[in-house]
């Protein structure tokens, strides 16, 4: 991570037993043990370094999940020569026996790998003597990242092992359905919520967990256990959180394009974000995959891996802004044509001089389009987990459903007011509302396609508003992404569980496949 000391992986636990002389039960003495390390404060400290490694793991946030929460939604596809890839996103992914499918293993095996680093810190921080504030924090950030591991767990897998502890011979692990895994990751960020500071005054630390890190993560997890009352709680704690200067600690930056170019990082915004950083950092790669799959497709700037869907880029056609112009978000999500400026350029090219059909759209957020001729595998820009004008949107939906519709206007229109469109109670095009609690709904709906597009928050949003579980709401997604043909209900919306994990855990694959 940027400003954070990365340090090599050389955690495992060792169980071996029987006589110290044996040759199967000797240590390496050229390499460091659980038993020799976890000793000091220093020892803790580089452990929670460590463990923010598996963020940046292609099966975390750097590739898998963001194929998996945008392409898999109704909001992308895919196109690419690999099968795989094709299948992550049509709902026809049957053959996940073997690593070339490499969605479907890493993702399951990354974030696991992050949840036992998370554990280890957990478990080795009690038996440490060292400062105990600073145990604390490092205790919260541990809660924090494992918490985090869980809910991407639920989301994607719907069902896995819930591993609470590092230590060998602790029992086997209860398989915990999705319920559990977000009940467990929200008492996580509670945890995480008791021990973390507001904020960091010194720049080593930026990016570390905070406490309205936890607070924005836990907010997410209510939405998703549908608990309206506990998270409309919880998004005005965050609300009021206050910087060294009394100001509120999270703030809309002015330019929506800054939440999304390396040069907006860790802005005001910013509740939570992965960092990265271009190129190789002292020999290792600590760079995003995502622009280098989901970018342009074409002269080798990016891989025809994942597209924009037309229904998305339709979506921001519908209402202009105060001055008649189009909704500025559309700029800065998706890469098309556009004829009223045929030499604007993406990566030093105009669209014609790439030889790009026309009617091809493509996504331009977080991509290097203005900075590059070309994207590689290390993109530097910061991945914004968690970003306030999404808990703004999300506050809105909890009031609605909690009837209180007219208070949910104040939080959507923060949003829409940043980008120069109108208050929506002053829409010539989304009118009749009023207070009427399913217009409103679907009116959040449109809010956070076009405000979140492309940022691996659909499949939450689709999952929450139980679009999944109906004929009628699959319908719906099918007039929009031809994929969801493929679609079945009480299957498809997990993904299938790597094969040699349902042998070696045990746990039963899911349901379908």
């Amino acid at each position: 991570m940027k400003n954070i000391h990365i340090i090599a992986a050389f955690f495992a636990v060792i169980s071996l037993t029987g006589c110290s002389e044996d040759f199967l039960t000797r240590n390496n003495p050229n390499e460091m043990t659980t038993t020799d390390f976890w000793k000091t404060g220093e020892d803790l400290q580089k452990g929670i370094d460590a463990a923010y490694r598996p963020l940046r793991f292609n099966g975390v946030y750097s590739r898998w999940l963001h194929i998996l929460y945008v392409s898999r939604s109704d909001e992308g596809y895919s196109d690419s020569p690999n099968p795989y890839f094709q299948s992550y996103s049509n709902f026809l992914t049957k053959n996940y026996n073997d690593d070339s499918a490499e969605a479907v293993l890493y993702t399951w095996l990354d974030l696991y790998k992050g949840i036992f680093w998370a554990n280890q810190v957990i478990d080795n921080s009690v038996n440490i003597d060292m400062d105990e504030d600073l145990k604390k924090r490092i205790q919260g950030e541990a809660y924090f990242l494992r918490g985090l591991h869980f809910f991407n767990i639920a989301a994607v897998y719907g069902r896995g092992p819930l591993t609470l502890t590092a230590f060998a011979g602790e029992g086997t692990p209860e398989i915990a359905e999705q319920p559990r895994l977000y009940e467990q990751a929200r008492k996580d960020f509670d945890e995480a919520i008791k021990r973390l500071p507001p904020y960091y005054s010194e720049l080593k630390n930026l990016g570390r967990a905070t406490e309205g890190a936890a607070r924005g993560m836990r907010i997410k997890v209510l939405m998703q256990e549908r608990n309206w009352a506990e998270a409309e709680i919880e998004c005005r704690a965050l609300f009021a959180m206050k910087n060294s200067g009394g100001q509120p600690l999270y703030s809309l930056v002015n330019n929506y394009k800054d939440n999304f170019s390396q040069a907006g990082d860790n802005n005001s915004e910013s509740v939570f974000e992965v960092q990265f950083a271009p190129g190789l950092q002292s020999g290792v790669e600590v760079g995003c995959n995502r622009a280098k799959f989901m970018g342009i497709a074409a002269d080798g700037l990016s891989w025809a891996d994942a597209y924009p869907r037309k229904s998305l880029y339709d979506e921001f056609l519908l209402e202009k802004t105060l001055t008649n112009q189009p909704d500025p978000r559309l700029k800065h999500t998706l890469a098309y044509y556009d004829a009223t400026k045929p030499n604007e350029t993406f990566y030093g090219k105009t669209w014609d001089g790439m030889g790009l059909n026309r009617n091809m759209v493509y996504w331009k957020k977080y991509t290097n389009y203005e900075t590059a001729t070309v994207e590689d595998y290390n993109s530097g820009i910061n991945f914004r987990v968690v970003r306030l004008a999404d808990i703004y949107l999300l506050y809105a939906e909890a009031l609605n459903e909690l009837n209180r519709t007219t208070e949910a206007y104040e939080y959507i229109n923060k949003v829409r007011r940043r980008v120069g469109m109108p208050d929506l109670e002053n829409s010539t095009v989304f009118t009749g509302i009023g207070n009427d609690k399913e217009k409103m709904k679907w009116q959040i709906m449109h809010e956070r396609t076009c405000e979140l597009g492309g940022e691996s928050t659909r499949w939450f949003d689709l999952e929450r508003w139980r679009m999944f579980e109906n004929l009628a709401n699959v319908a719906w997604l099918k007039n929009r992404d031809a994929d969801f043909n493929n679609f079945i209900i009480g299957t498809t919306q997990r993904f299938p569980i790597p094969y040699r994990e349902v042998v070696l855990v045990p746990i039963e694959q899911n349901y379908g496949y």
